[in-house]
Parts: structure tokens; C-alpha cells; sequence
């Protein structure tokens, strides 16, 4: 063997750290890297930064603007502004220390004389917040307004114009309660008003600022950004390079490859994400907005340290799905094409976890995606949970190794390594050589069409409700075998696969079936022991609404017969899924 051959002169880390080198040299060379890396957040977060310093001073301006009343005339208005003025003073000596929270009100007259109409245009172009129509009705010679008719003109769908109608008509309610209390007084009658109210007003629960509850979706697309090119490049620009050859022809795993790869575009996210941090920090320094966006503390270095600390597990896991989705196309465009639902998917967890009542809890700390999201957002409030970040962090981990995993078993693959562009119409031809088995890609394009097709299908069954629930048990498991059974032979027998090695579908030898049924037959206690574990982990509750369910869902079932509730809940289901998934997918998967 000659002495100059790299595995005699290198070790596997050493050889491992050269590739790194090189991938972080060739894509750090780059001119559309530096772009992405230095100009757009030196670009773009000043920009960001005088629309959000804009937006908060519009906010502010429009929470201290004053109520607008307007009226017919000016003897109206000093007439309803001293009625006001005593209807407050009543309502201070009820409430006592819990006195109402002071507004300023600005008092408007219409230059015309068109009366009512006058007042509705004004109310509805939203010049006044509130028009208010005063009418004497006491008798001739009377004192003039000692007793009045009033008409509020409110605009629909406006919280301004619904205070200041609860403003007025609060204390025109108390004026009318004081007066008739001393009419009473005077004229030697007990009058006891039967429903007397007051009102408490408190300070409001401390809730996060909105603008930092975006945050984890900006921190999202900091990532998404960052790592996108770099993907692309290492990958499907490989194969226009005409270079992906002389990688797989190398004496080093592939996998060892792609994980230079995967370096490299870590690397290049997280100095990305740096870089967007560096420049939100310097804009939000110069133009005096910290507090406004971070909240009364202001940018601390600890809620840096936790962006930067969110950042790193973003970067973690987009970076393996963006190595997974690139290393299946053929081209740089169809890379791009394939990213586009990638960052869709990725940016809808976003505005889910703004949702009222979305939680960082034992379940949702498994859902990838939305764990980490609602774990940088919990962070920044400072209300995370240590359970739950740290399963989340695991999930996250676990989920990036097998994304990386799947892009392992496609980086270099026959398919793609040819250089080819691809066609459309190539999704639709049918194979001339039998295959016994299917591809990687193929099995899970099937899983991902299976989705969308299962979702609308349920839901169509669910909008049919003339039919009894006998009839809905067996559609349900029709459904189930047409979707995971017959579907699969059907894509099998397009793309010419040998069903049974396809399927997996082996003669299990007779000494397995004692075993199967002692399992059928003793595995349903351990079941109820699980339920109680995962409960006393917080991970599953049995309250008293699912128990009532499960009672309701019983009761139905008792007019059902037994053989449609067995083939449609237990044998159907079960042999669906092992056809499907122990068959069909995993035999693409190994």
C-alpha cells in the first residue's frame, strides 16, 4: 500500500475536521452567503426598526387620544359636560378609593344646522367617537333641561366609541339615581332603589408584550434564511457542478460526507442568526426602542443569551431538514421549488403558538416544530418549565438525527447523482424494470399523500349524519383499508413492485402463534399500566369530561353488533397498519 495514501496519513477525526474545512471554505467563499450573511441585517433591521418605532408611537398617540363628543349646539354641550361633571363626582363617593380611570373628553359642534343626520355622518367618518342628542321634554315655563330626553349615536365594531358610550351613560345612570333620591327626600317618601351598582377597577394581570410574542417567529426565519443557500449549494449544487460523482467515488462513507455538510450549514445559520442578533441589537439601541420591544427590562444580556440559545436548536433541526429536502432534488431550481412548502410548513407553528391557551406542556413538547417555538417563547417570559424544555430539547435532537438519517440515505443515491434536471411528466412514468422493493422516496411521498387524503375523507364522513353509528363504524373502516391498503397495491403495481416483497408478507412460522395470543391475551393490564404511569408523569389525565365521553361513547355502542364493532375498531385497523406501515413504509425505509 503506498505511505502517501490519506488513510495512512490521517485519522477519521482528522479526515472528518478536513472535510468540514473545506465545505465551510467553499460556501464562506461564496458572494450570495456574504449577501445573505452581512448586508441583509445590516439592510434590513434598520427598516424593521422605524416601522416598529412607528407602529408604537401610533399605539401610544391613539391610547392617550381623547373621547369626542359631539353635539347639536354649544348650549347642549354645557349642558351635558356639567351633567357629567356631577354624574363623576356621584359615582367617586360610591366607588370610594376604586375611583374610574380618568379620560379626557373634547366636546365637537357641527358648523352646520342638519341636526341628527349631521351628528350620524360625524360618528360614522369617524370624526367623533360619539354623538349625543339632548331634547328638553318638561313642561312650558319649566327650568330649561330639568328634564331631558338623550339619544346616543354609537359607531358599531369601535372600542372608542363604545367607551365613551359607557362613560356617558354610567353617569347619566347616576345622576338619575341621585335626583330621584332627593325627590324622595323632599317630598317626606322612602324610596329604596331595588338594584343599586357600583364598579371595582384593578390594576389588569402583567401580560407579555405582544411584539416580543413574535419574537420566536422572527427567530424562526432568521434561521430558515440563513441556512437555505448553503443547503442548496452543498447539495443540488453539487450535481450541476458535476461534482456529486467524484464525492460518492471517494473512499469515506457517505454519511460522513453529508455530515461536513451538515457543519457547514450549521455553522453558516448560526453566524447568520448572530449577525441578525448584532444588528436588532444596535437598531433597537440607537432608535430608543428596547423597552417598547423587550418589555420595562429592556435587551438584558440574559434574554440575548436565551435568543442565541433558541437560535442553536432552530439551527439544529432546520439545518438536517433542509439537507433532507435539498439532497432529494436533481437542481437548484428544483431545490428552491421544494423549500417553498418547507418554509410554509415552518412558518404556521409560528402563528399557532400565539393562539389563547398554547402551552408548553408534557404533550406538545413532542410535536416538533411547535415545542421549540413555544419554548422560546415561555423563555422570554421566563416562565419555562424544566420538564418540558427538556423533553422538548431531546424530541428536537432525536427528530434532527433521523431527518439527518433520511438525508443520508438520499445524499448520492443512483436517482439524483446523474446530474439530471428531471421532468414533470417523469412523476407519472411507469417503470420498465421490476422492482422488490420500493425507494426511499417513493415510500414516503406515499405517507405524505396519505395525509391530506385522510384528512378530507374524515372529514367528509363526519358531515354525513342521517346514518346510524353501525353504518359509520364500517364506512370509517372502509375508509381505512382503501387509503392504507388498496392505495399502496395500487402505487406497487404502477411502479412495478413485487407485492410480497413490498409488503413484507412472509409465512410466520407456527411456533410464533402461542406467543401472539398469550401477547393478545395478557398485554391489555400492562396497557392500563402505562395509562397510570404517563398520568403520574403529567403526560396523560383521565378527567371527569373524558370519562363522561367514554361512558356516552359506551352506552351508543351497546346497540351496536359485536362483529361490526370487532372488524371495524380491532381487526381492520390493526391489519391496515401493519400492511401499511411495517410493510409498505418500512420496507422503503431500510
Amino acid at each position: 500500500m503506498n505511505s502517501d495514501s490519506p488513510s495512512e496519513k490521517t485519522t477519521t477525526r482528522q479526515q472528518m475536521f478536513a472535510f468540514i474545512r473545506k465545505e465551510l471554505r467553499e460556501t464562506l467563499r461564496d458572494r450570495r452567503t456574504i449577501i445573505t450573511l452581512l448586508a441583509m441585517p445590516i439592510l434590513l433591521y434598520p427598516l424593521l426598526g422605524m416601522c416598529f418605532r412607528f407602529m408604537a408611537v401610533n399605539a401610544n398617540r391613539t391610547a392617550s387620544a381623547p373621547l369626542r363628543l359631539t353635539l347639536n349646539s354649544e348650549t347642549e354641550a354645557l349642558w351635558l359636560q356639567q351633567a357629567l361633571k356631577t354624574g363623576d363626582s356621584i359615582l367617586e363617593q360610591i366607588q370610594h378609593s376604586n375611583k374610574a380611570p380618568d379620560l379626557e373628553l373634547e366636546y365637537l359642534i357641527p358648523e352646520d344646522e342638519s341636526g341628527e343626520h349631521s351628528l350620524e355622518d360625524s360618528v360614522s367618518n369617524t370624526q367623533a367617537d360619539l354623538g349625543i342628542i339632548v331634547q328638553p321634554v318638561g313642561e312650558e315655563g319649566a327650568e330649561p333641561y330639568s328634564k331631558v330626553s338623550i339619544q346616543l349615536i354609537q359607531r358599531s365594531g369601535s372600542p372608542a366609541s363604545e367607551t365613551a358610550a359607557s362613560y356617558v351613560a354610567s353617569r347619566l345612570n347616576a345622576l338619575n339615581i341621585a335626583r330621584i333620591e332627593r325627590w324622595s327626600l323632599e317630598n317626606d317618601s322612602t324610596l329604596d332603589i331595588p338594584i343599586r351598582q357600583s364598579k371595582s377597577f384593578v390594576a389588569p394581570v402583567e401580560t407579555p408584550n405582544a411584539i416580543l410574542q413574535l419574537f420566536p417567529l422572527v427567530l424562526l426565519l432568521m434561521t430558515v434564511t440563513g441556512g437555505v443557500y448553503p443547503a442548496i449549494d452543498l447539495t443540488a449544487g453539487e450535481r450541476e457542478r458535476d461534482t456529486m460523482e467524484t464525492l460518492m467515488a471517494l473512499p469515506v462513507p457517505k454519511f460522513r460526507i453529508l455530515i461536513a455538510k451538515y457543519a457547514a450549514v450549521i455553522t453558516v445559520t448560526l453566524l447568520t442568526g448572530l449577525m441578525n442578533l448584532t444588528a436588532m441589537t444596535i437598531t433597537a439601541y440607537v432608535l430608543q426602542i428596547e423597552g417598547t420591544l423587550f418589555g420595562a427590562e429592556g435587551l438584558t444580556l440574559l434574554l440575548l443569551i436565551k435568543l442565541f440559545a433558541v437560535l442553536a436548536a432552530f439551527a439544529v433541526f432546520f439545518s438536517a431538514a433542509l439537507l433532507m429536502v435539498t439532497s432529494s432534488a436533481r437542481s437548484f431550481k428544483e431545490a428552491q421549488a421544494y423549500l417553498i412548502p418547507l418554509l410554509l410548513v415552518a412558518i404556521a407553528p409560528g402563528f399557532v403558538i400565539m393562539l389563547p391557551g398554547a402551552e408548553l406542556n408534557q404533550m406538545t413538547a413532542f410535536v416538533p416544530m411547535v415545542n421549540m417555538l413555544l419554548l422560546a417563547r415561555d423563555l422570554f417570559d421566563g416562565q419555562a418549565q424544566w420538564l418540558p424544555a427538556m423533553i422538548a430539547f431531546l424530541t428536537t435532537l432525536l427528530y434532527s438525527f433521523s431527518l439527518l438519517a433520511a438525508a443520508a440515505r438520499m445524499f448520492g443515491a443512483d436517482a439524483v447523482s446523474t446530474g439530471s434536471r428531471g421532468q414533470w411528466t417523469e412523476l407519472f412514468e411507469r417503470p420498465e424494470q421490476i422492482e422488490n422493493q420500493p425507494t426511499f422516496g417513493n415510500s414516503t411521498f406515499v405517507l405524505a399523500m396519505l395525509f391530506p387524503f385522510y384528512f378530507v375523507c374524515s372529514g367528509l364522513l363526519q358531515r354525513v349524519s342521517d346514518v346510524s353509528m353501525s353504518q359509520r363504524l364500517l364506512a370509517s373502516a372502509g375508509l381505512t383499508a382503501f387509503l392504507f391498503v388498496l392505495l399502496p397495491i395500487g402505487f406497487a403495481g404502477w411502479q412495478r413492485l413485487k407485492l410480497r416483497s413490498t409488503f413484507r408478507i412472509n409465512r410466520p412460522s407456527w411456533i410464533v402463534w402461542p406467543g401472539v395470543i398469550l401477547l393478545g391475551l395478557s398485554t391489555w393490564p400492562w396497557i392500563f399500566e402505562v395509562v397510570v404511569i404517563l398520568e403520574a408523569f403529567g403526560l396523560q389525565t383521565l378527567d371527569a369530561s373524558k370519562i363522561e365521553n367514554v361512558k356516552s361513547l359506551l352506552e351508543s355502542w351497546q346497540q351496536i353488533p359485536l362483529w361490526v364493532i370487532i372488524v371495524a375498531l380491532g381487526v381492520t385497523p390493526g391489519l391496515c397498519e401493519e400492511f401499511f406501515f411495517r410493510g409498505f413504509l418500512f420496507s422503503g425505509w431500510r
